[in-house]
């Protein structure tokens, strides 16, 4: 199982306008700050981010499969691998 952050959590926190609660965000930025994150992502990674039910910042995921890669660029199975565990840290029921 890949090791993600803790701080995943159904209760992420948000900010309270529209334009930041758009996206799970660890660090609570807006769109224009995470934006170009994206860009950098390979194309099957951007594809199964639009598919998941979450809207996961490309920055933070970015973040965690460059921790679970260690050294070099992350593949596109060790993204595909973080996504589904930030996805089932997100559909945890709240205890």
């Amino acid at each position: 199982m890949t090791k993600i952050s803790s701080d995943w959590t159904p209760k992420l926190a948000q900010r309270t306008y529209l334009e930041a609660r758009q996206v799970k965000c660890l660090t609570l930025d807006e769109g224009h700050v995470w934006m170009r994150s994206y860009d950098d992502l390979p194309p099957p990674v951007r594809r199964r981010l639009a598919e998941s039910v979450h809207n996961i910042c490309p920055a933070c995921l970015k973040g965690e499969a460059a921790r679970v890669a260690r050294r070099g660029r992350p593949s596109v199975s060790i993204y595909f691998a973080v996504i589904e565990a930030i996805e089932r840290k997100l559909d945890e029921k709240a205890p």
